[in-house]
């Protein structure tokens, strides 16, 4: 789900951002630095962002959502937040201190200004974060090489990422056979390994993962409806957290959202990452 957790920050400017996709969006100019372009007028003009200029993201490899790429990050979501930044007239720059598990709260404390990595809405998050509205919806998935559900877990030893909103719910069911990790590669090494028997992730990361990196025997299967685990009663709606003293920014980043769904660019680059376009229209905001 992420590298070997480190600190790093990168900057990439919006308007010049690699890989992205292309997609007629005109709110930049040619210039290098998003915030400096004279020709670049915000589609909202009363954001703070902790850096002027600048949108701080917190992020992490979990292909196909994030890909940390240079001194950026791509997938469809790391594209998405691109996209904003254009709109925005902001210049982006990635930190990754602490992996997966750093996100949620550097955006708590005030460290970043927006999380990125398949963070989905939650009831628990509504308390400590502000969620955009949805970007797309996802799917969770047992991962095995033994064809193993949601139903038959018991026994078996399971591992899931730091920060899974269903951490909690395994570790209480499960006991000392659930098993967190930081990373992963580090997961899917033990799942090749037979160190563990299946690890929960999402759909669109298992199956993008075994195109390039197979494991064989592997099987992605859709989680269901499990007594033991809430979390699994619904398909998760993925949002941007950010903080939740700064309203303006929360409210702008669900008016781009709702923009670059209407004009067509989350389903283009839901395409570009081969993933169903139809999750690109999660319905109304929900939370699991």
């Amino acid at each position: 789900m992420s590298r070997t957790p480190r600190t790093l920050v990168r900057t990439l400017s919006a308007c010049a951002a690699a890989g992205l996709l292309t997609v007629s969006l005109t709110a930049c100019g040619g210039n290098d630095t998003a915030g400096s372009a004279s020709d670049c007028t915000p589609a909202h003009s009363d954001l703070n962002t902790i850096t002027e200029g600048e949108l701080t993201v917190a992020s992490y490899d979990y292909a196909p959502a994030t890909i940390l790429e240079g001194e950026g990050v791509t997938g469809m979501e790391g594209d998405l937040i691109n996209e904003i930044a254009r709109l925005e007239c902001l210049k982006v720059t990635v930190s990754t201190s602490g992996g997966a598990g750093a996100v949620i709260p550097s955006v708590q404390s005030k460290r970043v200004d927006i999380g990125s990595g398949n963070w989905l809405r939650t009831k628990e998050r509504t308390k400590i974060v502000y969620m955009s509205t949805p970007l797309w919806s996802d799917p969770q998935a047992i991962v095995s090489t033994t064809g193993l559900t949601s139903d038959n877990l018991e026994g078996k030893v399971i591992g899931s990422v730091a920060g899974n909103l269903w951490n909690d719910s395994m570790q209480k069911w499960l006991g000392d056979k659930f098993k967190i990790y930081q990373d992963d590669e580090s997961i899917y090494g033990d799942l090749k390994a037979g160190r563990i028997d299946a690890l929960v992730a999402s759909s669109a990361s298992a199956n993008y993962r075994f195109k390039t990196a197979p494991i064989e025997g592997s099987t992605v299967v859709d989680v269901k409806p499990n007594a033991n685990v809430p979390q699994f009663a619904a398909v998760g709606q993925v949002m941007l957290p950010s903080s939740l003293d700064n309203d303006a920014l929360g409210k702008a980043l669900d008016e781009d959202i709702k923009k670059l769904r209407e004009d067509g660019t989350i389903k283009k680059l839901l395409e570009k990452y081969a993933i169903d376009p139809s999750v690109g229209e999660p319905g109304a905001p929900s939370e699991l």
